[in-house]
């Protein structure tokens, strides 16, 4: 089981869960998810966000908006919100920048996966396995336009008995259409809904994300319950006071907050 509450510095079980996540996986129709990647460096601290919808209550559904203005054609950097339920439980979802594909085309990892024990899922894109461990993991990459507002989709989709359905989509906010569907996993229903705040983070899950300079806009996060949408305002990310070889800048924009990502081995 995860720890209830964020720590704002990395451990080495939450950077080795994190590296769960960073899955190799190819778009043809709906996404394929094909396999585990383990390579990664043990961070001693982050950049941390915190985010809010708004909501006067636990929502059902969470809409994270980002949007990708310059990132390289490489991987290397991790940009993730926790997404805690009410039980404690802690789901994980966010974008990795990914090599271009065959078509020459810049491409986005999106994940979303959840490190309960009772985790259990029947889709393609997931497979089982957390933190070296017990847990559910989902992938799915896609190609994306820069500059486009891309969300994160998560819902606690459907209870039925004592099980609830958890799904996570890619949707392109300017048009409404899923871009990609990145997984589904099923958990207890006394898991229960999502916080209508919580926190995140930006790690160079790889060694390369040390050199690279990468800028993001984080959009307004929605929460929605009982036929009701909340809006909170954009992200705010914070640099520790040491231990990262990253940094940042913010700014605001008219779509939100944009912030450049720049590794302290960036030459530019």
């Amino acid at each position: 089981m995860r720890p209830a509450t964020p720590s704002r510095t990395a451990t080495p079980s939450r950077t080795a869960s994190r590296r769960a996540l960073l899955r190799s996986a190819t778009v043809a129709g709906a996404a394929a998810l094909l396999g585990l990647a383990m390579t990664g460096q043990s961070w001693a601290s982050t950049p941390t966000s915190t985010w809010t919808t708004g909501a006067p209550t636990p929502v059902s559904r969470l809409t994270l908006p980002m949007s990708f203005e310059s990132a390289p054609a490489a991987g290397g950097m991790y940009f993730a919100y926790y997404t805690t339920l009410e039980s404690g439980t802690r789901p994980y979802a966010g974008f990795q920048p990914k090599e271009d594909d065959a078509d020459g085309r810049p491409t986005l990892q999106a994940v979303f996966s959840s490190f309960n024990a009772a985790a259990t899922t029947t889709d393609t894109n997931c497979s089982y396995g957390a933190d070296g461990g017990a847990g559910v993991s989902c992938a799915a990459r896609f190609a994306y336009t820069s500059g486009t507002m891309y969300a994160l989709v998560l819902q606690r989709a459907s209870v039925t008995g004592d099980t609830q359905l958890m799904t996570g989509d890619v949707v392109d906010e300017s048009t409404g259409a899923i871009v990609t569907h990145i997984g589904s996993f099923s958990l207890p229903s006394d898991a229960g809904r999502f916080k209508a705040s919580d926190s995140g983070f930006i790690e160079p899950y790889l060694t390369a994300g040390c050199s690279q300079q990468v800028t993001v806009t984080y959009g307004e996060p929605v929460g929605s319950e009982g036929g009701s949408d909340f809006t909170g305002t954009p992200p705010v990310v914070t640099d520790p006071s040491s231990g990262s070889c990253l940094s940042t800048a913010s700014t605001t924009t008219a779509q939100g907050r944009r912030v450049t990502v720049t590794g302290d081995a960036y030459t530019g």
